[in-house]
C-alpha cells in the first residue's frame, strides 16, 4: 500500500501534468476523427489531413503515457500548433487551396473544443520541460507570435 506523504507521481509512477495532457491529446484525437469523413467527402485531401492529425494526436499520447522524453513534448508541440494555426486560417482567411478555396468555415463548438484541448496540450508539454529545453520552447513561441503579428500589422495576412 502506498504511503498517505507520496505524491500522485510517486504512487503511480506518471506525473498526473503527462496524463492531462495525453488525456487532452486524444480529445483533439476524437474531435478529427469524428469529423473528417464529413471533410473528406468536401475533398479528399481535407479528410486525410484531419485523419493524419488524428493518428499523430493519438500517438502522441501513447508516447506520453509510456514514458515522456523531451524529444516527445518538443515533436508534439509543433503538432499541436500545426492543427491550431490551421484552424484559425480556416476560419478566418480559408485555405488557399482545394474545392473551397478563399473560403472561411463557420466556428463551432466541436471546433473549439478541439482547439482548446491543443492548446492545452502545448501549455503542458512546454511547462513539463527542463531548464534548457523549456528556454528555447518558449523563446520559439514568443519568435512565432512576434512573427505574426508582423505579419497582421504590415497587411501580410490579408
Amino acid at each position: 500500500m502506498p504511503e498517505p506523504t507520496q505524491s500522485p507521481k510517486e504512487r503511480s509512477g506518471v506525473d498526473p501534468a503527462v496524463c492531462v495532457a495525453a488525456g487532452l491529446s486524444l480529445l483533439a484525437a476524437g474531435v478529427h476523427l469524428w469529423v473528417a469523413p464529413g471533410h473528406a467527402v468536401q475533398w479528399p485531401g481535407y479528410g486525410a489531413f484531419l485523419f493524419a492529425v488524428a493518428l499523430l494526436q493519438g500517438t502522441l499520447a501513447a508516447l506520453l503515457l509510456r514514458g515522456p522524453s523531451p524529444s516527445v513534448a518538443l515533436a508534439g508541440v509543433p503538432v499541436n500548433l500545426l492543427a491550431v494555426g490551421v484552424y484559425l486560417v480556416t476560419r478566418t482567411y480559408g485555405l488557399p487551396f482545394g474545392p473551397h478555396a478563399g473560403r472561411t468555415e463557420e466556428a463551432g463548438a466541436l471546433d473549439l473544443v478541439a482547439v482548446a484541448a491543443e492548446l492545452g496540450v502545448v501549455a503542458v508539454l512546454v511547462a513539463s520541460l527542463g531548464g534548457r529545453a523549456r528556454r528555447w520552447a518558449v523563446n520559439g513561441l514568443l519568435a512565432l507570435g512576434v512573427a505574426l503579428w508582423i505579419l497582421r500589422l504590415t497587411g501580410a495576412t490579408g
